[in-house]
């Protein structure tokens, strides 16, 4: 889906970074469930591997599209492209392990320990605005390029390279669960 407008694509990324601040939150209070729960772990490793499986699949059989970019598309609502970024970033299978990983490695390290109330709340807010500004960043770069990153995108061989990667990373995934 491309949106014709940079506020559609910025109402996109507002909802993309939504769930950000989600899932570190719930990487930042859950820490210590996943930590002591070796059973909840191995099931959400299982899962992350599935997941990682079937996108792969989803990403070898499609099929090349002729995305053409246009001016003179019909605005969408400013509501609707919110819940399509956020549909989209909710449903992302790593951002969760993403963030319960990034929560353990600062515990790890003395002075980026995440352990009082404020430091939570900051650790939060920032992944969150960071995630908005990043993804505010990439609009910018993409609308000045839109053409030529277009025609890269639009070819099977971008999407076999992507069935590739998630491949590679559901491997190593099932590699680092099994041994």
């Amino acid at each position: 889906m491309l949106y014709t407008t940079k506020k559609e694509a910025l109402w996109a990324a507002f909802g993309g970074s939504v769930p950000e601040f989600i899932y570190c939150m719930l990487a930042v209070y859950m820490n210590s469930f996943l930590e002591d729960n070796t059973l909840f772990q191995t099931i959400f490793q299982i899962a992350f591997v599935i997941v990682l499986f079937a996108i792969s699949i989803v990403f070898w059989v499609k099929k090349e599209n002729q995305t053409i970019a246009t001016e003179g598309d019909k605005s969408k609502a400013p509501l609707f492209c919110f819940f399509k970024g956020f549909s989209l970033a909710i449903l992302n299978p790593q951002l969760l392990p993403f963030w319960v990983f990034v929560q353990v490695y600062f515990n790890s390290v003395k002075f980026l320990e995440i352990q009082s109330g404020s430091q939570k709340i900051s650790f939060i807010l920032g992944a969150g605005t960071g995630a908005f500004i990043l993804l505010t960043i990439l609009i910018i770069i993409v609308n000045k390029y839109k053409m030529q990153i277009l025609k890269y995108i639009n070819n099977k061989f971008y999407f076999k390279a992507l069935s590739i990667l998630f491949f590679a990373i559901a491997i190593q995934q099932l590699n680092k669960l099994i041994f």
